[in-house]
């Protein structure tokens, strides 16, 4: 469990690097102008770019660390992390028979004699997953393995079953089966996290590029096409109008309606995965940047004295990383909402960050 929390920690320090930057400088550049440090750096010749450069050198290494946890760190530890958490989950039974009980999971109902290991007597199995029809297992011996580790699918072999299929809605509908061996399968893999795929969030920088040339390549075959047949409507059309005379009104029409049809941006071919991977790609360079970008906005507190300067620099780090993280969010919402690069969608944060942080700086400095 150590280990789960340890390998569990890169996947929170890409948003925790931003907001220490953020909280740090602005506590510091707080308290130095409460206690009226800056106007003593000021009236002894110290420019205030003088003072600012130590800050910025320090946020620009803080963002090559954020990137380098994000592109190397995160990837590997969500692999040893996934490789560790299914290793534990087989240690957990999923399915449990005690001796003379009953177990119901879903729609089905098992009822068992003696177990012994993997060893069952006189196994009774009630399936009504079928609206259709119910169906009831016997057999007085069977063995129960686990097939699937990954997505915990069990068989049960039961030896010489007798097999019962009644009609739910006609009671003399019923059919009686015999055989020397019957597997059941018991699918779990509903209720056990999915660990076989890595999400497109915890891929390093050269996976991601790697999907996103794919996908472009794909996407582009479907744009090609979507052409195609624009295309190919379009010379319908200009024929069909120029022989309106002797066609059906309602085949023009129909042809006209496809064509608007095809020519309305939203069915414009878009590929979701391909915006899902650029967005991630940018999301991590624009979450490092941001310990960069954040440091700016800590500028303009010099300009003001507090009575408070940490407590007031940390509520206003508070305030600026609820603003940036809502429209972070909120540009990642709506990547797909357009076919362009999400590029400019995940940068904007930072991009607003720094103008506004700009504007104050030259506002209050004047």
């Amino acid at each position: 469990m150590i280990k789960i929390v340890i390998l569990a920690i890169p996947q929170f320090l890409l948003y925790t690097f931003p907001f220490a930057s953020l909280s740090g400088a602005s506590m510091v550049i707080s308290d130095l102008s409460s206690s009226n440090e800056i106007l003593a750096l000021r009236s002894l010749g110290i420019s205030m770019k003088k003072t600012y450069t130590s800050i910025i050198l320090i946020s620009i290494l803080l963002s090559g660390i954020t990137f380098t946890v994000a592109d190397i760190l995160l990837p590997y530890s969500a692999i040893q992390y996934q490789q560790l958490y299914r290793f534990l989950l087989t240690k957990m039974p999923s399915l449990e028979l005690d001796s003379n009980s009953s177990t119901t999971f879903g729609s089905v109902v098992i009822s068992n004699g003696m177990v012994d290991g993997e060893n069952i007597d006189d196994v009774v199995i009630f399936d009504t997953k079928n609206n259709q029809s119910s169906q009831i297992i016997t057999a007085a011996h069977g063995k129960l393995h686990l097939i699937d580790i990954q997505n915990y699918i069990y068989s049960l072999e039961l030896f010489e079953p007798s097999v019962i299929t009644t009609d739910n809605k006609d009671a003399n509908n019923w059919t009686l089966s015999n055989s020397s061996k019957v597997v059941f399968y018991l699918d779990f893999s509903s209720q056990v996290p999915s660990l076989t795929s890595t999400p497109p969030s915890n891929l390093s920088t050269i996976d991601l590029l790697t999907k996103i040339k794919r996908n472009t390549v794909q996407l582009q075959k479907t744009v090609d096409d979507w052409i195609d047949d624009s295309n190919n409507l379009e010379i319908s059309l200009a024929k069909a109008n120029d022989e309106v005379i002797s066609n059906n009104y309602v085949d023009v029409l129909k042809i006209d309606n496809d064509y608007y049809d095809l020519q309305n941006n939203e069915n414009r071919p878009i590929d979701f995965y391909l915006q899902y991977y650029r967005a991630e790609l940018n999301k991590k360079m624009a979450l490092s940047a941001a310990c960069f970008f954040f440091v700016f906005m800590t500028f303009p507190l010099s300009f003001i004295k507090f009575k408070h300067g940490k407590l007031v620099g940390f509520a206003t780090s508070m305030l600026i990383a609820v603003f940036y993280w809502y429209m972070l969010f909120f540009a990642q919402l709506k990547i797909f909402d357009f076919t362009v690069n999400p590029l400019f969608l995940m940068w904007a944060p930072n991009a607003i960050i720094f103008t506004i942080s700009l504007i104050l700086i030259k506002v209050w400095r004047n």
